[in-house]
């Protein structure tokens, strides 16, 4: 069949080529580039038990799974973001800290977060501190806060394996979101 002199199958054929080499080119650059190494990374840390990556809205989402609770929420937050900016590089990342919440977990978190809130705007973390402890400690379970110069960390944990985890940006909000990068405020924890 032809159509003006030029042969519609050939013309098909090279454009479903086209698209191919395209979408292929695009998945094996992210594959090589930043899935591999990213999983590599991952895996090989003693702080992640699991993890997972997905794209959503032009940035990675980054969930892991530590492999302790025990542990200083701050310190691994750090770790694992700094590993994942230097695979990353400037592509977009949200580094998101997986919870196993119970009821009572959240309960405790609820009654608390006035004061956490508060805290992001006026800086009286010491008082956070107490209320969280104060708060974990009715509910049968320890309270732990972290701050930094960019998050609040909110570690809560019961004996029976449940914990909930909290990272909470110092500064701005979800409109600042599309000019940062990496894992640093827009972090967030489940």
């Amino acid at each position: 069949m032809q159509w003006h002199g030029l042969k519609l199958p050939v013309i098909f054929l090279a454009f479903v080529c086209g698209l191919a080499l395209a979408f292929g080119g695009q998945w094996g650059y992210q594959e090589f580039t930043f899935q591999k190494p990213l999983n590599k990374v991952l895996a090989e840390n003693n702080l992640v038990k699991d993890f997972k990556v997905e794209e959503k809205e032009n940035r990675s989402v980054v969930q892991v799974t530590l492999s302790g609770n025990e542990g200083n929420l701050m310190t691994a937050y750090q770790e694992l973001n700094q590993l994942t900016s230097q695979v990353m590089g400037k592509k977009p990342f949200v580094l998101e800290i997986v919870s196993n919440p119970d009821p009572s977990l959240e309960q405790a978190y609820y009654e608390s977060h006035f004061v956490i809130y508060q805290a992001q705007v006026a800086g009286n973390f010491p008082e956070v501190a107490r209320k969280v402890e104060e708060t974990a400690q009715k509910y049968g379970a320890e309270g732990k806060v972290y701050v930094d110069e960019h998050n609040l960390y909110i570690q809560i944990s019961e004996p029976d394996g449940h914990y909930l985890n909290k990272i909470i940006p110092r500064y701005g909000g979800q409109d600042q979101i599309a000019t940062l990068q990496g894992g640093g405020p827009v972090a967030q924890g489940n």
